[in-house]
């Protein structure tokens, strides 16, 4: 490459190279401002209450082992009725109204109603049988935001201290992915009732 001659190839040879580094510049703001671009402006990562167990997770991606565990906690929460479900239950039904779809709350809400001599005077719990780990054939996703759930327990029930039932029930759940502020639902998750015929005896083999 041969020197400039003279002062004003000089200059506008300083010239050149400085249109080429501010074009290089430019290049390399636009290829930042295109990545920027594409990034989302919110990414939505599952992350439950309990960070006790922690797991790799991808964006968007709620592990089927937490649906499993919000299914049971939410349905033993909503049965156990220590004195009497006449009273317990509709607290219980308030208690977890964010975290029930409000289909759900409104059909449970009218079954008690139409049903009431069902839970008045009636103590109800449920009961582990010893096989309530989590189990991956016990959940189906249906889509990206709802899963079915399958749980068995023992039901236990008493009518004025009298023991009445102590079956094993089959509760067929189907639970949704829920956005409500965190304060409401810090699972992001809710019950949306029953799939099918609903609760059901089983025998002690585990069929119907």
């Amino acid at each position: 490459m041969s020197r400039p001659a003279t002062y004003i190839e000089v200059l506008r040879q300083g010239q050149r190279y400085r249109n080429r580094i501010i074009a290089l510049l430019l290049a390399l703001l636009l290829l930042h401002g295109v990545a920027y671009w594409r990034i989302p402006t919110t990414l939505h990562v599952y992350v439950p209450p309990d960070l006790t167990r922690p797991q790799t997770l991808a964006v968007g991606e709620i592990p089927p082992s937490y649906v499993y565990a919000f299914a049971k906690i939410i349905l033993e929460t909503l049965n156990y009725c220590p004195k009497d479900c006449g009273v317990d239950y509709v607290n219980n039904l308030d208690s977890l109204r964010h975290y029930l779809t409000p289909s759900c709350f409104q059909d449970l809400s009218l079954h008690r109603e139409r049903h009431h001599s069902l839970y008045q005077h009636r103590s109800r719990r449920l009961l582990p049988l010893g096989d309530e780990l989590f189990n991956p054939d016990r959940i189906t996703r249906l889509d990206r935001n709802a899963w079915t759930v399958t749980v068995d327990y023992l039901l236990e029930e008493h009518v004025v201290g009298v023991e009445t039932r102590r079956n094993r029930y089959r509760y067929p759940l189907r639970v949704v992915h829920y956005n409500l502020p965190v304060h409401l639902n810090a699972y992001q998750l809710a019950f949306d009732c029953y799939t099918g015929a609903g609760p059901h005896p089983v025998d002690s083999a585990g069929g119907a």
